[in-house]
């Protein structure tokens, strides 16, 4: 757009200029000031400083001795304005001043009305300019708050929804330990209680038949109690949540938490949260690790855990069994195993574990 506002006004000054051969004759000098002043003008938009400098500076010498180079002068002097030297930028009143020994006040009066003209077409392209680049930088600051305001509202939402999930699964924890605690002692007290009524009236075959079916009854109560139990502890079993606990409960004074996967399987949360546990212990008795990552990330086709320490020690090489491997890898690999992956534990900057465990072993519902 600059460069556009600045073509239409050194053409409208060329234009000018060009009127002013009315008032002139023209003659092999005019042609050749008209070309001069097009290639200074080229020279200033399309070539370096130095060189439109040197063009500018020989325009200038001829337009002292030759007065045909002055009907172009307001052209020059326009593409000079946007210099940022106070002394190159007005050069041109140098031989705009000089034209008066030519004895032609009229071309000398219209030469400084145009470079006039020139100067204010030039403030008002650059103020235009300016503004225009103060437009771009206010609407892609605007831009920018948006986008961080969406962003900032989409955090607020997922932090709300996974606080409510967290209270609910926290919820549903507690109700399964009443339960537990409160509804299933005492159904296990009567069920003792029953059984002991059937052993004294053992010989009464009546009430030793009514005793049965109640007791078959509690019994029932009993495991449909438990079954309960279950489906809510393992409804409130949220991994982020428990690797978070077991990250706090730790010691290390420096681990960081990647977490990216939704609805994992029972047992491969309740495996990746016992090899995390394992291998923190490991990095807390055995390293001289100061920071460790925690990374759980889902995959289309498997499920991935890495813990990385920036230790110089092997931080599971503790508690060394005959095979000269630590019993806690053995346990890990133990576990991850029995969920159909594979874990690997080996030094890369630091001691690193990893762990894999495809889907295709679990399926998607295999809470």
């Amino acid at each position: 757009m600059l460069a556009m506002d600045r073509i239409v006004d050194e053409i409208i000054l060329g234009t000018f200029g060009a009127l002013l051969l009315l008032f002139a004759p023209i003659t092999g000098e005019t042609v050749v000031a008209l070309l001069c002043a097009v290639v200074v003008v080229c020279c200033f938009d399309l070539c370096a400083r130095p060189a439109a400098r040197l063009a500018v500076a020989a325009y200038m010498a001829a337009a002292l001795v030759m007065p045909s180079f002055l009907l172009f002068l307001p052209l020059v002097a326009y593409v000079l304005l946007d210099e940022g030297h106070a002394i190159v930028r007005f050069s041109w009143i140098v031989p705009l001043a000089f034209s008066l020994r030519f004895g032609d006040c009229f071309l000398t009066a219209a030469v400084t009305l145009l470079c006039a003209a020139a100067a204010v077409m030039a403030w008002r392209t650059s103020r235009m300019a300016c503004e225009r680049a103060r437009y771009r930088r206010l609407r892609d600051d605007q831009q920018e708050a948006s986008l961080a305001l969406a962003q900032k509202n989409r955090d607020l939402l997922a932090a709300q929804d996974y606080e409510v999930r967290l209270a609910t699964l926290t919820e549903r924890g507690r109700i399964a330990r009443e339960i537990h605690d409160n509804v299933g002692h005492l159904l296990t007290r009567s069920i003792m209680q029953v059984e002991a009524l059937q052993v004294v009236h053992a010989d009464d075959e009546q009430v030793r038949d009514e005793l049965e079916a109640v007791g078959e009854t509690l019994h029932e109560a009993m495991g449909t109690v438990r079954a309960s139990v279950h489906d809510l502890h393992d409804d409130a079993f949220d991994l982020r949540a428990q690797l978070q606990r077991a990250i706090a409960a730790c010691g290390l004074p420096d681990v960081r938490l990647t977490f990216d996967a939704r609805d994992v399987p029972l047992p491969v949360a309740y495996g990746l949260l016992s090899v995390v546990r394992e291998a923190l212990s490991n990095v807390a008795k055995h390293s001289d690790a100061t920071r460790v990552d925690v990374s759980v990330i889902e995959y289309p086709a498997l499920y991935q855990l890495v813990v990385q320490d920036n230790g110089t020690t092997a931080a599971g090489s503790g508690d060394a069994s005959a095979s000269s491997r630590g019993i806690g890898l053995h346990t890990m690999e133990e576990r991850i195993g029995a969920l159909g992956g594979r874990l690997r534990a080996e030094h890369r900057k630091g001691f690193r574990v990893f762990a894999s465990i495809p889907k295709k072993q679990q399926g998607e519902d295999g809470k």
